[in-house]
């Protein structure tokens, strides 16, 4: 049988969706909504278990012939994968699934990652679905961007969102995983609170050290004027496409954190920082920058993660960003980062290894 899938930190919304099932008060399509990475499609799959009682099912959830789902890594969701008589590598569509009778006589349920995906033509063959939806049915459709789904998509779904899970909960579950406890630090930081990115990061042989040197390297943009700012920029900015933007969401969610750490750090809270061993450059922004800089400084920092997430070209978002930032007035201080822990770097392969 299938390994459970863990929700980590929302274990209250899945109880609340799960009592209104039982309830029969559990609306017919749901739009989880949520930072990628934070739990979204394990909160869809874990419901869908209970919806379906698949846990004495062979083989488990993804085994059950009454569950569709669609998490491929296609960059788009075509007509095809939605309208009857389609048939892709992933299998059956939707509306063909939805029409059948239930293979084990309970309920259907349709899980769709990242609905954001959907091109025009299948949002609005997913619409006919969503407007007369067959009975005993639900439609979970799950989303970081729910503003790039169409109004009338929105309106037609019950809201289900997801916040970030508390750092120290995530450094826990990775913990309890096999990861080493320093590297479990760093990637629950890292991921801002969002335990697949966590996990991913904690796996991924490099991927730790990468973020902490893409802080590093925003760190020493500190002290260069304009014209540092703008080399940065030209050096920091990720490629074009999907991979490109997807990694400048990542290197602004790492500079964001040192930001709302600083911030914390100037209106006297360190308690709430979570970048451990990063006191001095901490403390130096924020007795240099004071919290009414170190706010609009992170307040740059979201706009720039909105205008990427709404197609903005990251090249022109990182050079306003950056000017902004460090090329006028109320720039960072030149600091000095800490050394990356000794080992690090070989840590992943061991998390990789323990989480098998």
């Amino acid at each position: 049988m299938a390994a459970p899938i863990a929700v980590i930190g929302h274990e209250a919304v899945l109880s609340h969706l799960e009592a209104a099932h039982a309830e029969g008060r559990l609306a017919h399509a749901l739009l989880v909504s949520g930072p990628s990475g934070v739990g979204k499609t394990a909160l869809a799959l874990t419901l869908a278990a209970t919806l379906l009682d698949a846990t004495s099912w062979p083989g488990g959830l993804h085994a059950h012939p009454d569950l569709w789902l669609e998490d491929s890594d296609a960059e788009s969701i075509g007509i095809e994968r939605i309208r009857p008589g389609a048939r892709t590598e992933a299998g059956p569509s939707l509306q063909d699934v939805m029409s059948l009778r239930t293979y084990a006589g309970g309920m259907r349920v349709a899980v769709m990652a990242r609905a954001d995906r959907l091109t025009e033509p299948a949002a609005d063959a997913l619409l006919k679905t969503l407007e007369e939806p067959p009975p005993g049915t639900v439609i979970v459709l799950c989303t970081a961007s729910p503003e790039a789904l169409p109004a009338t998509i929105l309106s037609r779904t019950q809201q289900v969102a997801l916040a970030p899970v508390a750092v120290p909960r995530v450094t826990a579950w990775l913990e309890a995983a096999g990861v080493e406890p320093r590297l479990a630090g760093l990637a629950a930081t890292l991921s801002g609170g969002r335990p697949g990115r966590a996990m991913r990061l904690a796996q991924e042989p490099g991927a730790v050290v990468a973020e902490v040197e893409a802080l590093h390297a925003f760190l020493a943009i500190g002290g260069g004027g304009l014209e540092g700012a703008l080399r940065a920029a030209a050096e920091l900015t990720p490629g074009a496409g999907a991979e490109g933007r997807e990694r400048a969401l990542l290197l602004l969610a790492v500079w964001s954190s040192f930001a709302r750490d600083a911030a914390c750090e100037a209106f006297a809270a360190p308690e709430l920082r979570l970048w451990a061993g990063y006191s001095e450059p901490l403390e130096r922004w924020a007795e240099s920058l004071g919290p009414v800089r170190l706010t609009e400084i992170l307040g740059l920092l979201l706009r720039a993660i909105g205008e990427i997430a709404r197609y903005a070209q990251p090249r022109l978002t990182f050079e306003t960003l950056l000017v902004d930032i460090f090329g006028g007035p109320g720039a960072p201080p030149p600091v000095e980062a800490p050394p990356l822990p000794v080992g690090l770097a070989d840590a992943p392969a061991a998390a990789a290894r323990a989480a098998k």
